[in-house]
């Protein structure tokens, strides 16, 4: 039996005490506060600044608009050549707690416009399509998120209860749940909810900022990149809501299915086994930034939904830097591949 000097003792035993916090932690497969190679808020602007002037020619770095209560600015960087005709949106981020996304969107306009592997087809494509990139319409969320304040920070932060300060855990609109398409047809939710649509549609600037991008550029194409916090909905795609009986939908929607059918097939899970998968059971009839799209300006609109389940049964949703950049690698090839197949002869 080893006997430890007395002075070592008080350490052996804070140690002994944290060996379960430290084995959770690793068990989950997150890590927060966010690992040091994420993007942090505070460094977003200059990093989109420095995406502007890399690309000369094919890139403009637009401000939308600003957030509700923090006048944060929202920006969305605009890169295809000349004479590209098709518009694809791309929003990384609507909840602040979903990080990945905004990483994937701000990875695919570098790639877009570097000399790496994707060099040849980014060429290709960005002589048809021209792509609008907004890593984040959530700045607020996102900045507590990632500055390590508050790791479930959803919503933004307007004083949904209205009580004249800010709560960091309920206040908040869910801004996927504020577009105006079917926005009376959400169940009613009490504002502290981390799903509560706001009190009118349209309620948060945030969104009023896309919409005006909508009314303003004709899509083709809206991806919207979300993370399931549950795990419920992790490595999947989900397509608009649509009514069977109406032809001119089931047709639209019938080539969006195969969109996304594509789409899936070039994505490997990365945390189950295969590839993502297109849900085609029935679609919220909801406020949500797809249905806005969909039905409003018959854009292609799906979300895919970034993280999954861990072999321990935890939802990962803010892995260690090292598997984010593998997810990061993964998503960049399967939207090349997806837009190279999708080029008009």
């Amino acid at each position: 039996m080893l006997i430890y000097p007395k002075k070592y003792r008080t350490v052996l035993i804070l140690l002994m005490a944290l060996l379960p916090l430290i084995g959770c932690a690793q068990s989950t497969g997150n890590k927060y506060p966010l690992d040091g190679s994420y993007t942090r808020f505070a460094e977003l602007a200059s990093i989109l600044r420095r995406i502007d002037a890399k690309g000369e020619s094919l890139v403009k770095l637009h401000l939308l608009g600003f957030s509700t209560n923090e006048d944060l600015p929202i920006h969305a960087l605009e890169i295809g050549s000349a004479k590209a005709k098709r518009n694809v949106l791309i929003i990384g981020q609507h909840h602040g707690d979903e990080v990945l996304g905004l990483e994937v969107a701000l990875a695919f306009a570098e790639a877009l416009l570097g000399n790496g592997e994707h060099e040849l087809r980014a060429k290709q494509i960005l002589n048809q399509f021209r792509f609008w990139i907004i890593p984040t319409i959530n700045p607020e969320g996102y900045r507590i998120v990632s500055s390590g304040a508050f790791a479930w920070k959803r919503k933004n932060n307007s004083d949904t209860d209205k009580n004249g300060k800010f709560d960091i855990r309920s206040d908040g609109v869910d801004l996927n749940r504020n577009y105006p398409a079917f926005w009376a047809d959400d169940p009613t939710i009490q504002p502290e909810s981390p799903y509560f649509k706001g009190f009118a549609p349209i309620s948060e600037s945030e969104v009023l900022a896309v919409i005006n991008l909508a009314k303003r550029v004709k899509f083709e194409y809206a991806i919207f990149m979300h993370s399931s916090a549950t795990g419920a909905y992790s490595e999947k795609l989900y397509l608009p809501w649509f009514d069977p009986h109406n032809e001119n939908q089931v047709n639209a929607i019938e080539a969006l299915r195969s969109f996304a059918d594509y789409y899936a097939s070039q994505l490997p899970k990365d945390y189950g086994k295969g590839y993502y998968e297109v849900h085609y059971g029935t679609n919220s009839r909801v406020g949500n930034a797809r249905n806005y799209f969909f039905h409003t300006h018959k854009t292609q609109a799906l979300l895919i939904e970034i993280g999954g389940i861990n072999t321990h049964g935890n939802s990962v949703i803010h892995p260690r830097g090292k598997k984010m950049h593998e997810i990061k690698k993964k998503h960049l090839s399967a939207l090349f591949t997806l837009f190279a197949n999708y080029l008009e002869e």
